[in-house]
């Protein structure tokens, strides 16, 4: 079953067919073609309201496949609904009520008059015929940044006569999802950022590759050298093996680091920062930036994900599939899902990041990370924070 019915009227059909059976018997002592010819209309309505409002909805399907409408804040949209009425029974007096949240506009939306008063509700006509597929479009707007769908779907069919309707509520949870990305705030001084070295590689004593063509000097020869290392003509002077060196390099990227959870309370796991979205809207451009740029980076949070991941990665990368990745987890960000203490984000950043030369610290961090922060500048790691805002950003040396 897909469809939750709730029929009413029932005891207005039925009293048509208690006048149907009275005109009946009245014609049975008092011969009346007309009484015999009303009773037997009024029977035959009530009975087929009944059945028509019982099982109208018995083969009424809706497409619902699991896919995205990606758009930006601002965008209008169409938001398509799919139905197939499998059966004869044709749907003529009907109204389709959705209710959505509150990030998008549009035509004939208003709030809804239920207890959750953060939802809108959209009324419109709705018919379809009997074996027949119709698509409604409707026409919204993107006015805030997040990730939403259909909450609630519900279409109340009139009967042919007018007596009695059935409301039907859909069952199934709607899998078609709205994405809206965040507003670009630009940053300024941004340049800074790529000011050293904004391409290829940079040196890195920590980094486990080495540049063949960049030398640096020798040093004695090891057995687990390899033999195309040794540097003769230093051997042949000092009169020992003499193994080549060259220098470690790791390839430029950036590193965003983001905190979610509130300093103030740092135990309380649900307690997500209140300028989400000026920080989603400042990274945003920043990635666009750097995609611009041709920089790779990578985006680390401590916000627990719909797969179950406590901190979240995107790993390095770069062009228009890592910021389309960008995007939709800076969407997806919301103050409904848990977090995890800044410790456990930064042990994490120290496992899996890869020493890029740009950090750069999003949220607050208190005095919490300031001996990671302290190693990762010794490292020749450049570390910047983002003092996030809409009006004002900006980015600042730690």
């Amino acid at each position: 079953m897909i469809w939750k019915k709730e029929v009413f009227g029932r005891n207005s059909l039925d009293g048509l067919s208690v006048i149907g059976i009275f005109f009946l018997i009245i014609n049975f002592y008092q011969s009346s073609y007309l009484l015999m010819f009303l009773g037997t209309l009024l029977i035959v309505m009530s009975w087929m309201g009944k059945y028509y409002l019982q099982h109208v909805s018995d083969h009424l399907v809706i497409e619902n496949n699991k896919e995205s409408i990606k758009v930006s804040v601002g965008e209008e949209f169409k938001l398509p609904l799919k139905f197939t009425q499998l059966s004869r029974l044709p749907i003529i007096h009907a109204t389709l009520r959705i209710k959505l949240e509150p990030i998008i506009e549009g035509p004939n939306l208003h709030s809804s008059s239920s207890s959750d008063k953060r939802d809108l509700e959209l009324t419109i006509p709705f018919q379809i015929k009997g074996k027949e597929s119709v698509q409604v479009s409707l026409p919204l707007t993107a006015v805030k940044r997040g990730v939403t769908r259909v909450k609630s779907l519900e279409i109340t069919v009139t009967n042919f006569f007018g007596i009695g309707y059935v409301e039907l509520l859909y069952i199934p949870f709607l899998h078609q999802e709205i994405v809206i990305y965040p507003t670009l705030i630009p940053v300024p001084k941004i340049k800074q950022l790529i000011a050293t070295k904004s391409y290829g590689y940079f040196s890195s004593s920590s980094s486990m590759f080495e540049d063949v063509l960049a030398p640096i000097g020798t040093r004695d020869y090891v057995y687990s050298d390899p033999f195309q290392r040794i540097h003769w003509k230093q051997s042949a002077k000092a009169q020992v093996l003499q193994t080549k060196v060259f220098e470690r390099t790791a390839e430029y990227s950036w590193t965003f680091i983001i905190n979610l959870r509130d300093i103030d309370l740092p135990n309380y796991r649900m307690n997500v920062i209140e300028n989400l979205d000026s920080i989603a809207s400042n990274i945003a451009y920043m990635a666009r930036y750097a995609t611009l740029k041709n920089i790779e980076y990578e985006i680390v949070l401590n916000l627990n994900m719909e797969s179950g991941i406590p901190v979240y990665h995107l790993p390095v990368g770069g062009g228009s599939t890592q910021l389309g990745k960008t995007f939709e987890i800076l969407a997806r960000i919301n103050r409904e899902r848990s977090t995890q203490p800044i410790s456990k984000l930064l042990h994490f950043v120290e496992k899996q990041q890869l020493k890029s030369p740009v950090v750069i610290l999003c949220g607050p961090f208190g005095r919490e990370g300031d001996r990671s922060f302290a190693q990762m500048q010794k490292r020749g790691q450049k570390v910047y924070y983002l003092q996030d805002d809409e009006q004002h950003p900006s980015i600042v040396p730690l």
